[in-house]
């Protein structure tokens, strides 16, 4: 539903599937510094946060961790760490944005989207639905890399901007998550709250995703870099694990693009995921192939496969070209339906899951 309450405008369901993209796609890259995860001040306020961005963000083995123990050792920062500094920085911001967006998306599930506040109609539903409390603390600290080096030219300038819509956000919602008196004098809280939401929401969609595009630029550089540098160094069990996710988050990315879920599925115009199905079917033979080699098992130090949803991947795949092919609807598009876009998305996250487990401790 979009904000009214009514059946998702296409504009509305285009919002949303970039939501997605920037959940699962957009954090490829990330390095979780101590610096950002380790306050135990912040992990502590944000203990009732529900699973973000940063638990499927797949992590090239060749960067490396850094430490606020080795941070503080070494006063002077090199120019490359800094920039990873900044770069993980800007990706947890990403993160954060996506988490109030989740909470605006729940938000207007209850509350109508009007300058007056007032429920939406026969939401069965209650005041809080799935809201919760969020730190502002991660925007302080992308505002404080604004001024390093290097320059994230048009993501500086979209921190700046966003840094007070999104800090009343995040504020407002903080409080509805902790409120318990809110409709005592005729929901006057509510009401305050909700103008609060009003006057930011509208300011903080559009530079989010403007955000979003931006480092989703980025995070592909990198990606292809780190995944050159493990063929460049004969790793090819961790090469294919990262390409075949890669790859589908390009099929998935081509039907975002054309505004295609599982509610519209047979409208996909599968021309250029045809390709890339058989370039995941590749990879996933030649990640097969490397995994069941003892030598290459012990060049890269593994014990046996690391990614046990190969299969299911490639095959969620196959199942979604086969629904369109057949022209067959999804019954009932909301759920997991296998050869659906869901479907493929929670395969992917648990592929995602294991590459990190495997291959980013």
């Amino acid at each position: 539903m979009n904000k009214d309450g009514d059946v998702l405008s296409k504009n509305a369901k285009e919002k949303k599937m970039k939501k997605k993209i920037t959940t699962i796609l957009l954090t490829i890259c990330l390095l979780l510094l101590a610096m950002g995860c380790s306050d135990s001040s912040r992990a502590e306020s944000d203990s009732n946060k529900k699973e973000t961005a940063n638990s499927t963000a797949k992590e090239p083995q060749s960067e490396v961790k850094e430490t606020e123990e080795e941070e503080e050792t070494q006063p002077d920062v090199n120019p490359e760490t800094m920039e990873r500094i900044k770069y993980n920085t800007y990706v947890e911001l990403n993160n954060y944005m996506v988490e109030v967006l989740e909470n605006l998306d729940n938000y207007y599930l209850v509350v109508e989207y009007a300058d007056e506040f007032a429920f939406v109609p026969d939401s069965n539903l209650p005041y809080k639905h799935n809201i919760y409390s969020l730190n502002p603390e991660i925007i302080d600290e992308a505002l404080a890399m604004v001024e390093m080096e290097p320059e994230f030219p048009e993501m500086d300038e979209l921190v700046v901007e966003i840094a007070e819509p999104m800090r009343n956000l995040m504020e407002a919602f903080s409080l509805i998550s902790d409120s318990y008196d809110f409709s005592e004098n005729q929901y006057a809280k509510a009401k305050e709250y909700h103008a609060s939401i009003q006057a930011n929401v509208d300011q903080f969609e559009e530079l989010a995703y403007l955000f979003m595009d931006e480092l989703e630029i980025i995070a592909t550089e990198r990606v292809l870099a780190a995944e050159q540098e493990m063929l460049d160094d004969g790793l090819h069990i961790i090469y294919n694990s990262s390409h075949a996710i890669t790859v589908v988050e390009q099929i998935l990315n081509e039907c975002y693009a054309q505004g295609i879920y599982d509610d519209n599925i047979i409208e996909l115009d599968l021309t250029n995921i045809r390709p890339l199905y058989e370039e995941l079917v590749t990879t996933a033979e030649n990640y097969e192939k490397a995994v069941n080699d003892p030598n290459q098992l012990m060049l890269e130090s593994l014990a046996g496969d690391p990614i046990n949803s190969m299969k299911s991947l490639v095959q969620s795949v196959e199942w979604m070209i086969k629904i369109v092919d057949e022209q067959r609807p999804i019954s009932d598009p909301g759920s997991e339906a296998l050869g659906g876009i869901i479907h493929i998305e929670e395969v992917l996250s648990r592929c995602i899951d294991q590459y990190n487990s495997s291959f980013a401790e």
